[in-house]
């Protein structure tokens, strides 16, 4: 409701701002080339970048943004996802691969983790929070009937060679219309740290008055972005360049 106060108050003045302005060009000029620079000049002060900026978002987003495949690997059992926490265990291995390898935060040690058909085994991961599910059930489910994911200790040299990424890292900047293209997600070879595949965005503010109203009261976020999260998830990467061993499930 403070926001909402904020940004009418924000607009009321600048309307006055706006009346007064033209008032006092009409008055010290009267002449009618004179009003019209004004008119342009005070429109143009909220949405000169919005008349920059969304030409530029648009293109990027037709030319720029998208999933890129510079190689594709075929006969691929899993892939490692980097450091995680031990309290968000179990990772699942991904649909259509065998395990999944990480760096467990806590202990510093690599793990590889991959399903059972024994809820016995004494490398189960016990159930936990449970906020996950495998193909609309959830772990806990799949525990009591019998199947379980194992985490075990691997050397670091058996840690996949694949690595799945989906830090968030600027390539460009165009500051003047706070406009960025990302590599949102990306497959690496981890040996030489070789881009196979990245997942490009483009995020865009939408222009500083945007910028403003957008950023109260949670703070000066991106909120236009093509391709959006939702149209296609950082994860389709992984199966489109790292083609899983046939007869994986």
């Amino acid at each position: 409701m403070i926001a909402l106060i904020i940004i009418m108050i924000a607009f009321l003045l600048y309307v006055l701002l706006f009346l007064f302005a033209i008032w006092r060009v009409y008055k010290n000029f009267r002449t009618e080339k004179a009003l019209i620079i004004a008119l342009i000049i005070m429109i143009l002060i909220p949405t000169w970048d919005v008349i920059i900026g969304k030409p530029i978002y648009s293109y990027l987003c037709k030319n720029k943004a998208g999933i890129h495949i510079y190689k594709t690997i075929d006969n691929v059992e899993g892939f490692y996802i980097g450091e995680h926490s031990r309290r968000y265990e179990p990772y699942k291995p991904y649909k259509g691969y065998k395990y999944v390898d990480y760096k467990e935060k806590e202990s510093v040690k690599y793990y590889r983790s991959y399903w059972v058909d024994n809820n016995t085994s004494k490398d189960c991961v016990p159930i936990g929070d449970d906020k996950w599910s495998k193909d609309g059930k959830r772990y806990s489910w799949w525990f009591h009937h019998g199947k379980c994911i194992v985490k075990k200790e691997i050397p670091k040299s058996d840690v996949s060679r694949w690595e799945f990424n989906n830090d968030w890292i600027d390539k460009s900047k165009f500051f003047g219309i706070d406009l960025k293209i990302v590599s949102s997600a990306r497959v690496i070879k981890r040996v030489n740290r070789t881009v196979e595949s990245e997942l490009i965005r483009v995020v865009w503010k939408g222009g500083w008055v945007y910028g403003i109203i957008s950023s109260i009261p949670v703070g000066n976020n991106w909120k236009i972005k093509c391709p959006t999260i939702h149209d296609v998830p950082s994860r389709t990467i992984i199966i489109k360049t790292l083609k899983p061993k046939k007869g994986e499930k």
